[in-house]
């Protein structure tokens, strides 16, 4: 009898088998509930290993998981970072690292969901994370904005994150939401109208503050 593997390991197997089938073309099997995408999202942004915004190839590789209006906002924010990288080299760009994706500007080394609340089609993913990179290691839950997909293709997955609500306690962790953030930095006067949006919490300094 085989022994399993630490989870860790099994973590780093699955991604490393997310990344070889996007690249090789396909995608695993589609997810059919919040939970199955909540899962397979952060599993292929680790095995990607995205900090900042997501570049061309890993946001093509993510995008079946997210709203149309994250990507949106999300392929903005990479717009504005090579433009700013571009016209101000000596300056770090906006969007350039840390990770949007959590709370902790360091990203997590395991996660899991910890519950799954439904509002009518709205389904809300509490996230539990932890960051054990050193000591001392950091737990926080972050909440998924999970929406069935309007006409949804064959084989892609039933349902998107529109949005993360960070929970974020300590100085200099993400705040907010990741769409009103994105819209905030990107689109001030659209905050609070209806176009798509983007954040950047931690996108300049100060940041990479842990948590007390």
């Amino acid at each position: 009898m085989i022994a399993p593997l630490p989870h860790r390991l099994r973590l780093a197997a699955v991604s490393a088998a997310l990344v070889l089938s996007t690249a090789a073309g396909c995608r695993p099997s589609a997810p059919s509930s919040p939970s199955e995408t909540a899962a397979q999202f952060y599993t292929l942004l680790d095995g990607l290993g995205v900090s900042g915004v997501p570049d061309s190839l890993a946001l093509d590789a993510v995008q079946p998981y997210l709203d149309f209006a994250l990507v949106y906002w999300l392929v903005e924010a990479r717009h504005q970072r090579d433009s700013v990288a571009r016209m101000v080299p000596r300056e770090k760009p906006p969007f350039i690292d840390g990770d949007l994706f959590s709370s902790l500007f360091e990203g997590n080394t395991s996660f899991g969901i910890r519950s799954l609340a439904r509002r009518g089609d709205t389904t809300f993913a509490v996230m539990a994370f932890t960051n054990a990179s050193q000591p001392p290691t950091v737990k926080w839950t972050d909440t998924l904005v999970i929406l069935p997909r309007a006409n949804p293709k064959p084989n892609s997955p039933q349902f998107v994150i529109a949005d993360l609500r960070y929970g974020a306690s300590w100085d200099f962790g993400n705040r907010g939401s990741l769409m009103r953030n994105l819209r905030t930095a990107l689109a001030p006067d659209s905050v609070s109208g209806t176009s798509p949006a983007t954040p950047a919490a931690c996108a300049t300094p100060p940041c990479g503050t842990s948590p007390r």
